[in-house]
């Protein structure tokens, strides 16, 4: 049986020192391979089964994100419903590229919608730089949940994900984003 593992999921509840705000949401999720790590098949079983392999803290089994993944991968219609998970605010504090690109999507790009890479460069002031955003969603820090899957080259294909190496695994996202 295949699964979509969940291998670290980071949750950030902190107060900074100087500015006195407390920090909560989403800070880290990697998603693993699962059982069957064969190239010839498919990504992922219509059966699929979530599993949450390591956290670095604890979260009760009915927390909002894991009701959401299931939701996710189980009822396309009820997820698409509910509120994305809240990621931390520290991910997208500061000024950097990606950090810009991260909250845009995570922000802009909606379930089941696509976007080119060259057209979250211009949304976010930066109209030549496609080929920087696909760094920043290969390095994404909440892949999902920020949405990185749902940015596709200018022409409509599809475009890497995790750096190539899980390409058909993004076309199953939006493939099943899109089957509501």
């Amino acid at each position: 049986m295949k699964m979509l593992l969940l291998q670290e999921l980071k949750w950030q509840n902190f107060k900074r020192r100087l500015n006195r705000k407390i920090y909560q949401g989403l800070h880290g999720l990697k998603l693993g391979r699962g059982d069957d790590n064969s190239e010839n098949s498919s990504p992922v079983d219509p059966n699929l089964k979530v599993q949450l392999v390591q956290s670095k803290v604890d979260l009760p089994d009915n927390s909002y994100f894991i009701n959401w993944v299931y939701q996710y991968f189980n009822n396309v219609a009820e997820c698409q419903e509910m509120d994305v998970p809240a990621v931390c605010p520290a991910v997208f504090e500061g000024n950097s590229f990606r950090q810009k690109v991260w909250d845009y999507i995570y922000r802009h790009v909606g379930f089941g919608e696509t976007m080119s890479y060259g057209g979250v460069a211009a949304a976010i002031g930066s109209n030549k730089a496609a080929q920087a955003v696909g760094s920043a969603m290969k390095n994404n820090p909440v892949p999902l949940v920020i949405p990185c899957h749902r940015v596709i080259k200018s022409g409509g294909e599809v475009g890497h994900y995790d750096g190539g190496k899980r390409d058909s695994l993004k076309v199953w996202m939006l493939d099943h984003e899109k089957s509501k």
